[in-house]
């Protein structure tokens, strides 16, 4: 058995790694430094991967329930997909109408955090990506919090803002919902700005997708203006790594300490990953 060795990335967060064949079941000991890993690195990446459908479930499921994707991918999947499987491409035959195919910039978000139980983690299988485009950039939400400035601190001390339901992370209105003329009255859940990581105890910044949301109790220009400066201060390079997609590979990262966004590009390259997301807890 080849030992699993952890490479961190030149950044604030991410770690490669090695020696883990993830069509087959985690052993406890692989399960073990997978979850000490993420923990530590929050972005884990396994390259040189080749996964279906079952196996992708399978590696999901070792760390919690799945969410089920129906009524929430970018326009539709192919007839038979698993329910937990979301497909995230710009190809005719996985049933994405022509104008929900995601290629524009996409903007910095926490995945599934509209849900009263939102993901902890998210794990996305790159099947086929092009070279040097459409990357996916992370921010470190535990070092964003540890460096607010005293006063930002103050604002938000016991505050809690609505993660917006209706609008995807490029900005377009999921099925199903219509447009928002008033943040105060977004769908979706609302979650403590600052929420206490359930497993490591650290405390993180946590909203759902910049330019949306709405922190409860302020008049909606207030809200916007603190959101702002939330968002300037948790996007900041020094909190920033960015993963160069390769195929094969799979991205599993934790969104109650992180948040991600992605380059665009050309609409005519193909780009198909496979996505499955695992419930978490309540955020407190």
């Amino acid at each position: 058995m080849v030992p699993v060795s952890v490479t961190p990335m030149n950044g604030p967060l991410g770690a490669e790694l090695k020696g883990i064949d993830l069509r087959h079941p985690l052993t406890d000991k692989e399960l073990e430094v997978v979850t000490e890993s993420s923990q530590r690195y929050l972005v884990l990446i396994f390259r040189d991967q080749c996964l279906d459908d079952d196996q992708l479930i399978c590696f999901g499921k070792q760390f919690g329930a799945l969410h089920r994707t129906e009524g929430l991918t970018y326009g539709g999947k192919p007839p038979g997909t698993a329910p937990e499987i979301e497909i995230i491409s710009n190809q005719t035959e996985d049933s994405v109408p022509t104008d929900a195919r995601p290629s524009d910039e996409c903007a910095w978000h926490t995945d599934m955090s509209m849900f009263e139980t939102p993901a902890s983690f998210s794990i996305l299988y790159a099947e086929d990506v092009p070279s040097g485009i459409g990357q996916t950039r992370f921010a470190n939400l535990y070092s964003a919090y540890e460096t607010l400035p005293d006063n930002l601190r103050k604002k938000i001390e016991g505050r809690r803002s609505i993660h917006d339901a209706a609008y995807t992370a490029m900005g377009e209105i999921r099925a199903g919902f219509s447009p928002v003329a008033d943040k105060s009255k977004s769908p979706g859940a609302d979650h403590p700005i600052v929420r206490t990581h359930g497993t490591t105890g650290r405390k993180a910044l946590y909203l759902g997708r910049m330019g949306y949301g709405y922190i409860l109790g302020l008049p909606v220009s207030k809200s916007d203006e603190l959101l702002d400066e939330l968002w300037n201060h948790m996007t900041k390079n020094r909190f920033v790594w960015q993963h160069e997609w390769r195929k094969g590979d799979v991205v599993m990262w934790d969104n109650r300490c992180c948040t991600h966004s992605r380059s665009a590009f050309d609409p005519s390259i193909r780009r198909r990953l496979r996505r499955v997301t695992v419930v978490g807890e309540r955020p407190i």
